[in-house]
This record gives C-alpha cells, sequence and structure tokens, in this order.
C-alpha cells in the first residue's frame, strides 16, 4: 500500500468537494458517516483520476490516489472517492 504523501497546498486553496464533480450526465451516490449518516443521489460524475491527481498536486499511481490535504485523507479510483475528515467524518461519492 503506497504511503499517504502531502499535497501541494497552493493549488488545494478554497478547494470544496464539489470541484471534484462534473457536471453532466450520470448519477452519484453521496454517503457522509459521522455522527449521523446522510445519503443522497444527484446529477454528474467524477472527474477522472488524473484531472484530480493533477488538482490535489500529486501523482495517480496504478489509477489511484492515497493524499493528505489540509488533513483531509483523500482516497480515490475510477468511480470511487473517499473523503476522511479529522473529526472522524468520512464522506463517499460514487457512481450510482
Amino acid at each position: 500500500m503506497p504511503c499517504v504523501r502531502p499535497a501541494d497546498s497552493e493549488k488545494v486553496k478554497g478547494m470544496k468537494e464539489e470541484s471534484f464533480i462534473r457536471e453532466g450526465r450520470g448519477k452519484l451516490r453521496v454517503k457522509i458517516d459521522g455522527e449521523e449518516s446522510l445519503e443522497t443521489t444527484i446529477n454528474g460524475r467524477l472527474k477522472s483520476v488524473e484531472e484530480i491527481a493533477d488538482m490535489l498536486g500529486v501523482e495517480a499511481e496504478n489509477g489511484k490516489i492515497e493524499a493528505e490535504v489540509d488533513g483531509v485523507k483523500v482516497r480515490m479510483q475510477k468511480g470511487r472517492l473517499e473523503l476522511e475528515f479529522e473529526n472522524g467524518e468520512r464522506m463517499r461519492i460514487e457512481k450510482a
């Protein structure tokens, strides 16, 4: 398993979860796990692994990303993105 690498903080200033989603056809399931769980479906699709790696300033290895950005662990593979925040909450965005 590759180690978690820090991202280029200059590239990620002002980035939000919506930055990973592209408008268009398709449906994504968004699930947030924390003190309470929330699950919803939205229209759109995830950007490619390579696009997100470039946004974060890291390199994708074998079509996957594992990085830490401002205390948020980011794990991604094609069709699935997982964000784990410092407070223990997790958000998963995946194809529905």
